[in-house]
């Protein structure tokens, strides 16, 4: 569950990490994409690309950064 005060965690694999949450939540890959997740209980999750990186580098660690904007889903 992503409860941190800032509602910000680093991880590995996003896919598992967001499994049984809900809400909107905003996803930036290793590699600097960053895409918005919609989250419910019990259904699939919507994904789509909202930047891509400017400049691709190899980052030093393959970890995902996943902040919730909102606990709201329409």
């Amino acid at each position: 569950m992503i409860d941190t005060p800032d509602g910000t965690v680093e991880v590995e694999n996003p896919a598992e990490t967001l499994r049984d949450e809900h809400g909107l939540f905003e996803v930036t890959s290793p590699y600097g994409y960053v895409f918005q997740v919609t989250c419910r209980r019990g259904a699939r999750m919507d994904v789509r690309e909202i930047s891509e990186p400017k400049s691709v580098k190899i980052p030093d660690r393959v970890r995902w950064r996943i902040r919730r904007i909102s606990h709201n889903v329409a």
